[in-house]
């Protein structure tokens, strides 16, 4: 008796290690993808904190007023690549002057509140590529028609908890060739509840390529 006691015991430790390790591995890839939403657009050196960027520089300060024009392109072109089908319409204006797109104001500001934890205003672009113009509704843009050679994604590797806030470090990669991995990263996030759901808002991303 004692023994099928112990014998249960070590299964049902076998069985929480299992299932704990399995969350656990779960978090990290759904950390992974929630980095990837900033690199597969070019985001590599940002963070969220208000003051000009500084000259020569390697971070853009998202919290500074001249680069809102930044944050609305993140939302805009988050919608273009993971969402185009529910988010985009077609230009219903005569010879459509601004792009042949048109998307909501609220999908764009839904998707840097998402990501960032940041309330947007709503700005025509500068001249940046890809281009954009708010009419004080939507926002019109013409589609890219290319695809880049290189779009790269995050793996979160190691994961730290310290005052509300989360370090994830790893390496990114190409997402046509995962052993390509030109560099790693440090991206400190806090938890973030958002539609119902548990994620995280970012805080900052620093990538360093490999020389």
């Amino acid at each position: 008796m004692k023994r099928k006691f112990f014998i249960s015991t070590i299964l049902i430790v076998a069985l929480l290690f299992s299932v704990g390790a399995a969350k656990k591995n779960d978090e990290i890839s759904r950390m992974g993808i929630f980095i990837s939403n900033f690199t597969e657009q070019g985001l590599f050196e940002f963070d969220i904190y208000d003051g000009a960027d500084d000259e020569g520089g390697r971070l853009m300060h998202f919290g500074y007023s001249e680069n809102m024009a930044d944050l609305v392109r993140f939302g805009i072109q988050h919608n273009v690549i993971n969402k185009p089908k529910s988010t985009i319409k077609k230009c219903t204006v005569k010879n459509c002057p601004y792009g042949d797109s048109v998307m909501s104001a609220k999908s764009v500001s839904d998707s840097v509140k998402k990501y960032f934890d940041m309330d947007i205003e709503h700005v025509s672009s500068r001249g940046d590529y890809p281009e954009f113009h708010f009419d004080g509704k939507n926002y019109h843009f013409n589609r890219p028609e290319w695809t880049p050679d290189r779009v790269y994604y995050a793996d979160v590797q190691k994961v730290k908890r310290s005052g509300g806030k989360i370090t994830m470090t790893g390496e990114i990669y190409d997402y046509y060739n995962k052993s390509d991995r030109p560099a790693g990263f440090e991206a400190v996030a806090k938890p973030y509840r958002w539609d119902n759901k548990d994620t995280w808002a970012i805080i900052s991303l620093v990538v360093d390529w490999y020389e």
